[in-house]
């Protein structure tokens, strides 16, 4: 039997996590494969570029790192940073009780989905490795080819509570880039900051949202 919802003021029932650099650790990975697509093609990558790039396409990422002159390598240049990332997929981890918070927020009521920037491809090789991952989240997955505009549209927030069969005002959205902070606001529904160093906060992203270092700390903003 399902549990009641843990008691909050804010009437949340559902949560929406994001999956890179929320769910599983792939910083250090996509940068990796971005300097190696730099390499390649002989095109500078700054530490600008690799922060602006988290939560964002591949395909918007490449437009931003190409100068004009070197727009039309955008596909193969992605191709090149897809490779890399699926060849060292196995770099890929868990944050820290990720999947246990998931598993006590669906025992106590709560509809929980991922959606994320990445593609089905990705998508499926991260299952493939991090099989617990599916078993948790079961098919409640939004991935780039479901949604036309990419973040910070709203797109995606609108699609995945559509699924939800929920209200905006009934969601939180945790994530881990100003991109979606950003998201969240044109999608007008609730986000938390997913930071687990807060000495690397992002200063774009106003001190009024909620953070969290710890994905344990979710059910402490569910009791407020």
């Amino acid at each position: 039997m399902t549990k009641k919802l843990i008691s909050n003021k804010s009437n949340i029932k559902g949560i929406i996590y994001d999956l890179d650099g929320t769910i599983i650790s792939t910083l250090k990975l996509h940068e990796k494969a971005w300097l190696y697509a730099g390499k390649k093609f002989n095109i500078p990558i700054s530490k600008e570029m690799l922060i602006t790039q988290r939560g964002i396409s591949n395909k918007a990422a490449a437009s931003m790192m190409l100068p004009e002159n070197k727009k039309y390598l955008i596909k193969e240049f992605v191709n090149a940073k897809t490779r890399y990332v699926i060849k060292n997929i196995n770099e890929v981890i868990f944050y820290p009780n990720i999947l246990k918070v998931i598993k006590k927020l669906k025992q106590s009521g709560y509809n929980v989905w991922v959606c994320t920037s990445a593609n089905k491809n990705f998508v499926r090789k991260v299952i493939n490795v991090l099989k617990p991952l599916k078993k948790t989240i079961k098919n409640n997955f939004i991935w780039r080819e479901m949604y036309k505009r990419e973040k910070p549209f709203p797109d995606i927030l609108n699609l995945t509570i559509e699924k939800m069969n929920l209200n905006h005002s009934q969601v939180y959205y945790v994530g881990d880039a100003v991109n979606d902070f950003q998201t969240s606001v044109a999608a007008k529904i609730k986000f938390v900051y997913f930071c687990p160093d807060i000495k690397k906060r992002d200063s774009m992203i106003p001190k009024s949202i909620p953070v969290i270092s710890s994905h344990k700390e979710i059910f402490k903003l569910l009791k407020q």
